[in-house]
């Protein structure tokens, strides 16, 4: 899964206003950039490629973990990890393309429409935190199975936020989001021989659009937190260089804290309850100091003029969005719920990725491309 992170980050930050190409980098890319896309392009083949090899290792884990002798605590740690992953691959693919495949390994492959794959994952959510509840420690595979600050139970709990924020099943969202220890920074780590690969794709294909700091607020500190380094010219916008991911071992995170924070200024949004939506907004704004692990924005409180209506905090959640989680991959998803995805907006400039030709070529079910994409006029591509 860690293998496979930056192609869940690099195309739809390509795509939306993250993220660019610099000189020497591949047309792919470049063109990947514009909004133009082909059916061999790396932001098309990699994506499907990587998370479906995560689904399929899962689904060997989940078919065979219980014949072989485990201790169960080992065996469940092995299987609530296997229900976590193979949901969180899902959960990236339905954000990438308008129809997937649940169960790759079927004879006929069955394409799936959003609403049904989220479903899905949302119901091996279920089963991962049910595995996971099931003991409170597990010595062996807490000790020398899972990855090293790679928390869990905090990781499921706030997947399962995630995605019933897409489902827009907000009491599920807030109860999933309150549940998470938000002290806690879950990641995966990387290695001189597992390298991230965020950094890697980094080095010659992608770079941070300094957008993100131009647009920013006076005296926020998630700029630097994201973003270092000179200004140099891009294919379409001046880049800069990644902070977090500027080395070879730099870990990336499975959630940032401050996601789950949005999540629940968003759920009481959605609910009604504005006096605790706005307070959790200004606590996410106010945030400073302490550790370097995470995004901490240190600007000032809003005054409760500025966050009176629903309009208004929902408008200023999708703002911290866009810099508590830059470059998570989650902002194209963003920009569709926004409805600014058109052929000429400065946000994201497609609705979808085409499906690639290898699947294409083995697989007759494939559905045509998503239809007049990119839209000519702002459009929330049906999400």
């Amino acid at each position: 899964y860690g293998a496979g992170m930056s192609s869940f980050v690099f195309p739809g930050g390509l795509i939306s206003d993250e993220l660019g190409a610099p000189a020497g980098a591949l047309q792919s890319y470049s063109d990947a950039e514009a909004g133009a896309l082909a059916e061999t392009y790396d932001a098309v083949e990699l994506p499907w490629r990587s998370h479906y090899q995560k689904i399929k290792t899962a689904n060997d884990l989940i078919a065979n973990a219980t014949g072989v002798e485990l201790g169960d605590e080992t065996q469940s740690g092995i299987l609530s990890l296997a229900y976590l992953l193979k949901a969180a691959s899902l959960g990236e693919l339905l954000q990438q393309y308008q129809q997937i495949i649940l169960d790759p390994e079927a004879a006929t492959p069955v394409f799936v429409d959003r609403a049904t794959a989220l479903t899905n994952v949302r119901g091996l959510l279920d089963t991962a935190l049910t595995q996971a509840n099931l003991f409170p420690t597990r010595t062996e595979f807490d000790a020398s199975i899972i990855a090293r600050n790679f928390s869990l139970r905090n990781t499921i709990l706030a997947m399962q936020a995630r995605y019933a924020r897409l489902a827009n099943d907000w009491p599920a969202a807030l109860a999933a989001a309150n549940a998470v220890d938000t002290a806690v920074v879950s990641v995966m780590p990387f290695s001189d021989q597992a390298v991230n690969p965020i950094f890697d794709v980094s080095v010659t294909y992608v770079r941070p659009r300094d957008t993100l700091r131009v647009a920013a607020e006076a005296g926020d500190a998630r700029v630097a937190f994201h973003l270092t380094g000179a200004t140099v010219a891009g294919n379409i916008r001046p880049l800069r260089t990644f902070t977090q991911f500027a080395t070879r071992t730099a870990p990336v995170p499975l959630y940032w804290p401050g996601e789950v924070m949005l999540i629940k200024a968003e759920a009481y949004a959605n609910s009604g309850q504005l006096p605790l939506a706005a307070d959790q907004v200004n606590y996410v704004r106010t945030r400073c100091g302490g550790t370097t692990v995470q995004p901490r924005a240190c600007l000032p409180a809003l005054l409760p003029t500025s966050l009176a209506t629903q309009a208004q905090i929902l408008a200023e959640i999708y703002n911290q969005r866009k810099y508590e989680l830059f470059a998570t991959g989650l902002r194209w998803e963003d920009i569709r719920r926004l409805g600014l995805v058109s052929a000429t907006s400065a946000y994201a400039k497609r609705c979808w990725l085409l499906y690639p030709v290898s699947e294409r070529n083995t697989d007759p079910a494939v559905p045509a491309n998503p239809a007049s994409d990119p839209p000519a006029t702002f459009s929330s591509c049906g999400v």
